[in-house]
């Protein structure tokens, strides 16, 4: 009777022990069931700090490959940034840190280069007068006139919660420095090239406040309410440079 008392329980004891320590060991390992979106929401975590890269929210409809070729970003770059095994596990409101990457292999690798390799596939390119190319995924600015490239830009183009609006347009005014009530801040060299309900944006450069200091972010990358914010010295020279009517096409 005392043997098979004490099986029972050494059996019990045995059982929880190997429960517990399996319990912990898979808490350990990272095994422990965890819902795919909570892991996936913790993705950012692994993002490198100030590596000059940005936050895209995944929208409806979207795919990694999708937003690799939009934004010009490797599918690897994307996935070892944000920690991602499965390339289709994303999802609606997702926040994925979108690395800066070195030029790849054939592509030019200054700035000015790039413009040239660029000159020959855009659209303002083709265009006679004065015509300004801004890349979306590249954040970069070509300025033509007569098809011939003058000046590559970097910008900074709408975060993804306000992004700039794709598409062809025309310098519709240009005011040497515009106001905005919504953000309460002052904005040189303006050039307006939309309307957003009664708002129009524009073209220009950093920002200011009311009291005039500089309101600064890296231009190269998303940052701007949906303008297309340039640094001072570029702005000037853009904004002197321009004419009402001059062509603005904005693609991805």
């Amino acid at each position: 009777m005392f043997k098979e008392h004490l099986l029972k329980v050494w059996s019990r004891f045995g059982l929880r022990l190997v429960l517990a320590l399996g319990v912990g060991w898979a808490s350990y390992a990272g095994l422990a069931a965890v819902p795919a979106q909570a892991v996936d929401a913790q993705a950012g975590a692994f993002a490198p700090a100030g590596a000059g890269g940005f936050w895209y929210t995944v929208r409806s409809g979207d795919t990694l490959s999708g937003i690799s070729a939009r934004f010009d970003v490797s599918l690897a770059g994307i996935m070892r940034a944000n920690n991602l095994r499965n390339a289709r596990a994303i999802y609606a409101g997702q926040k994925l840190y979108l690395p800066k990457e070195p030029d790849s292999p054939g592509r030019a690798s200054t700035t000015a280069a790039a413009g040239r390799s660029a000159a020959a596939n855009t659209p303002a390119a083709k265009t006679r007068g004065k015509a300004i190319y801004v890349s979306l995924g590249k954040q970069r600015m070509w300025v033509y006139e007569n098809g011939q490239l003058l000046w590559t830009f970097l910008v900074s183009t709408g975060t993804p919660d306000r992004a700039t609006k794709a598409g062809t347009f025309r310098i519709k005014s240009k005011i040497d420095e515009a106001w905005s009530n919504v953000w309460q801040l002052r904005m040189p060299n303006w050039l307006g090239i939309y309307d957003v309900g009664r708002i129009e944006n524009g073209i220009h450069a950093m920002p200011m406040t009311k009291n005039g200091r500089p309101v600064r972010w890296r231009v190269g990358a998303p940052g701007s309410f949906g303008c297309v914010v340039l640094n001072t010295k570029d702005a000037a020279t853009l904004y002197n440079w321009a004419t009402i009517g001059t062509l603005v096409v904005i693609r991805y």
